[in-house]
């Protein structure tokens, strides 16, 4: 059970003087059962005039805030330290028919099926269109047990797509990252919830952070670590199940969960809106370190 520091820094310096901003973050931890969160600190200069903590309809934990005081440089950092354990996948035989579980979400009968029946329709960043539905049924074969079908579905958009950073934009639909087989984490978490949802199958995209490794023989650059990208299914008597398709992996003790929602929309790290600035630059820096 590895205990992990993370440290993500987000720094915005503008040409002219912001007179007023208004921001959101999805960047405070969130209690899930697989990790449990040590400390975690929060520095935003200049400090906020109002601030306000809530639970969105996801379950996540937001910070809403606003400054009022005139700045040209605006730094946001949160410091946390959290302990993470990975969880037993299903056994695929064990796990039901596809067509059982859309048919199930149909009509929700328990609170559990409604929740997950939030996520079985199209979304902002999350639409589909017939040649999504058409790639997805490559593994989704009649009777075919869910689990099974949508390791298959991870696989084959792992080997189908490369990343490519810069090759999409933010918004970029689940067909467009079909037809171009390029992009990041964000786009093929889209397109495998793009997939299993013209199905009418549940999934969540999940925003978070990934422990990565060094190449052998090089030094770990602090700071070049980034935020991260996966899904999880709803696969009934076993809960959600977490996929990433980037790399081809189920979720695991190197997985870090910050928030969940229907898409990238519902979970940005942080957004707003600002009166004044002009140009700006920004920097983001994310370090994920284990504990000794």
């Amino acid at each position: 059970m590895p205990i992990y520091q993370i440290d993500h820094e987000t720094v915005y310096d503008y040409r002219l003087p912001v007179l007023y901003s208004n921001h959101l973050a999805h960047m405070l931890p969130r209690n899930v059962c697989r990790q449990n969160w040590l400390c975690h600190e929060i520095e935003i200069d200049p400090s906020p005039t109002i601030q306000q903590e809530r639970q969105d309809i996801f379950g996540n934990k937001v910070l809403a805030f606003s400054i009022e005081e005139e700045h040209m440089h605006f730094r946001f950092k949160t410091t946390s330290v959290v302990d993470v354990q990975a969880e037993e996948p299903p056994n695929p035989s064990d796990t039901e028919a596809w067509e059982n579980v859309a048919a199930l979400l149909e009509r929700p009968t328990s609170d559990e099926t409604l929740d997950a029946a939030m996520y079985v329709y199209a979304s902002p960043f999350a639409k589909f269109d017939e040649s999504v539905r058409n790639y997805t049924l490559e593994s989704f074969e009649p009777k075919r047990p869910i689990f099974d079908a949508a390791y298959e579905l991870m696989t084959r958009i792992y080997t189908d797509c490369k990343y490519t950073p810069g090759a999409t934009k933010i918004g970029a639909q689940p067909q467009e990252i079909l037809r171009g087989r390029k992009g990041v984490c964000q786009d093929f978490a889209h397109l495998m919830i793009g997939c299993l949802r013209s199905l009418h199958l549940p999934c969540r995209y999940i925003s978070g952070y990934l422990r990565t490794h060094p190449c052998e023989g090089q030094p770990k650059l602090v700071g070049a670590d980034a935020t991260h990208a996966w899904v999880s299914i709803y696969i009934p008597r076993h809960g959600w199940v977490e996929l990433d398709p980037t790399n081809n992996v189920l979720g695991s003790d190197e997985h870090i969960i910050l928030a969940w929602g229907r898409d990238f929309g519902d979970v940005s790290p942080l957004k707003g809106v600002i009166t004044g600035g002009g140009e700006h630059t920004l920097k983001v820096s994310v370090n994920v370190d284990v504990k000794d």
